[in-house]
């Protein structure tokens, strides 16, 4: 018994050594020479020997104590057999590591996969030193070039992984894997779109109409899309949707975004009565739209049947997130506090609702009514009842 603990606490020892040493060797110069000194005796007020490790070309140094002269000189053999087969740190290493952390924060590994790869596509391998001020501005540059999928890449996208890569590079320097942040100076090229188009008055009426009239003859496609305007989910969500998270007006959101995606809404309830009618009879496992198929469809499900539907009803082109950006505008026009909204989209603070989701004309008229007021008419009536109501009693679950 003794043994086996006298050889954890050894592993445990060569582990932070190596951690130590890592992380020291990766704050290197790319050619610096590291050389070892010691073990030296205890100084003044002190009673431990030490071990320096000292780098030619930054002057930078590494102390390492032990009890005794004699574990002091074993300590130092180490060292040398450790330094030689050390290695600086990799930025794509280094993002793999990141990984590890952004998974405990985002619940959705496809998310956190499409994060880091757009990071290394970004920054090309290489030692994480070696990325100045200078470097980084080259990346983001050509990240700004770069073509997108339907030509230019917008600025919109470019400005997100350029936050990415100074959140990533703080991150390093937080756990002292990098000594600064050379993204940090580097300012974003280009104006983005303030969010996605949103319907206009008289369009947003009649697609609601048009909804409600489909869903209650029993049409999956306008009941999804309902469910989305009137609680604001992003697609997934609607998507990810399970027969058991719907008790009555009640519905529990398990989103993987963010922690901030898991949350229990109300909903208003003729829709509410709808999507329970829809439920009736079936397993609480099974997801409440798309059933039929083998797994969650992607988003795409949900802007091919919103594409079909606004070239039916004659009305401008928009997408399923601009439903989400029409139930912030209208919520916040009603008079719905910023809090409520941003809650209800499953955003940590109201700057990401305010940046993509609501509209300038929303948030600068706050309580007034007057876009919303224009909605008389049922159901029109009713969505304006029903988003003024859903901000006043949105609740957040809690995450644990």
């Amino acid at each position: 018994m003794l043994a086996t603990t006298a050889a954890n606490k050894n592993r445990g020892r060569s582990s932070l050594l190596k951690s130590r040493l890592s992380a020291y060797v990766s704050l290197c110069d790319d050619t610096g020479v590291q050389t070892i000194y010691g073990p030296y005796a205890p100084s003044r007020g002190r009673s431990r020997w030490r071990v320096q490790i000292r780098d030619s070309a930054t002057g930078r140094k590494l102390s390492i104590t032990a009890p005794t002269k004699t574990e002091a000189e074993k300590l130092k053999g180490q060292l040398e057999q450790e330094l030689a087969q050390a290695s600086p740190l990799q930025v794509h290493e280094a993002l793999d590591q990141y990984a590890e952390y952004k998974a405990t924060m985002i619940r959705s590994p496809r998310a956190v996969a499409d994060l880091i790869q757009a990071l290394k596509q970004l920054i090309p391998d290489g030692q994480v030193m070696g990325v100045s001020k200078a470097k980084a501005e080259e990346y983001y540059l050509a990240e700004t070039k770069r073509p997108g999928k339907k030509g230019a890449r917008s600025a919109a996208t470019h400005h997100g992984r350029l936050r990415a890569a100074k959140a990533f590079w703080g991150w390093l320097v937080r756990r002292d894997m990098a000594t600064k942040n050379p993204w940090e100076a580097v300012e974003p090229v280009g104006k983005t779109k303030a969010g996605k188009k949103q319907p206009r008055e008289g369009e947003a009426r009649l697609l609601d109409r048009h909804l409600f009239e489909q869903a209650a003859a029993g049409e999956e496609d306008a009941l999804a899309l309902l469910v989305q305007l009137y609680l604001g989910l992003r697609p997934s969500e609607v998507l990810g949707l399970t027969v058991g998270c719907i008790e009555g007006a009640v519905v529990y959101v398990n989103g993987t975004k963010n922690q901030n995606a898991v949350r229990k809404l109300e909903l208003y309830a003729p829709v509410a009565e709808l999507l329970v009618a829809f439920c009736q009879g079936r397993p609480k496992s099974q997801r409440v739209f798309a059933a039929d198929r083998v797994t969650q469809p992607g988003s795409g499900w949900m802007y091919k049947r919103l594409k079909k539907l606004c070239a039916k009803l004659g009305i401008e082109q928009i997408c399923p997130h601009a439903l989400r950006g029409l139930h912030s505008s209208l919520a916040l026009t009603a008079g719905a506090t910023s809090q409520h909204v941003a809650a209800a989209l499953g955003h940590a603070s109201f700057s990401t609702t305010s940046r993509h989701y609501a509209t300038r004309e929303s948030i600068e008229v706050g309580r007034a009514r007057n876009f919303v007021s224009a909605m008389t008419s049922e159901p029109g009536e009713a969505l304006r009842e029903a988003l003024a109501q859903h901000g006043g009693n949105t609740t957040k679950q809690n995450e644990s």
